[in-house]
């Protein structure tokens, strides 16, 4: 049984698609812990609109690869377009970032929208400086 951490945003309806994937999650791991639900800017998106960021933790005996499939099965089923190339606009981003305590994905510590959500569920090390800006919200997953 490992501990998984995942990063959750959406810029596209994302009260409900964050909801919805906060369930969905949550049927498929009953034991799920989530953080609170931030909003922050679109890095590196011109003109698009403000993310939620969210990250939950599950423990479980698949393998990342298992983990990590059912995440994109996941978005996909809630609309992710992935055509648009990766820094376009989305209803659903989720992914690994820690498993067992290891860092799986740099962003975690890079950008504020991964880093503040993360650290509420885990123990993280301080980074030399974490980019963006965050407001919190009333959203409960």
């Amino acid at each position: 049984m490992a501990a998984f951490l995942i990063g959750m945003g959406s810029n596209i309806e994302p009260e409900r698609h964050l909801c919805v994937a906060a369930q969905t999650i949550r049927e498929r791991f009953p034991s799920a812990v989530f953080s609170r639900v931030y909003r922050s800017i679109a890095v590196g998106m011109d003109e698009a609109a403000d993310f939620l960021n969210a990250c939950c933790l599950v423990e479980t005996t698949m393998e990342s690869v298992q983990l990590n499939a059912w995440l994109k099965q996941t978005e996909d089923a809630h609309g992710r377009d992935r055509s648009k190339g990766p820094w376009k606009s989305r209803t659903l981003d989720l992914d690994v970032l820690m498993v067992g305590g290891e860092v799986l994905d740099e962003d975690l510590c890079r950008y504020a929208h991964a880093y503040v959500p993360a650290a509420e569920l885990v123990k993280l090390p301080l980074p030399p400086a974490v980019a963006g800006e965050l407001r919190g919200t009333s959203i409960r997953l």
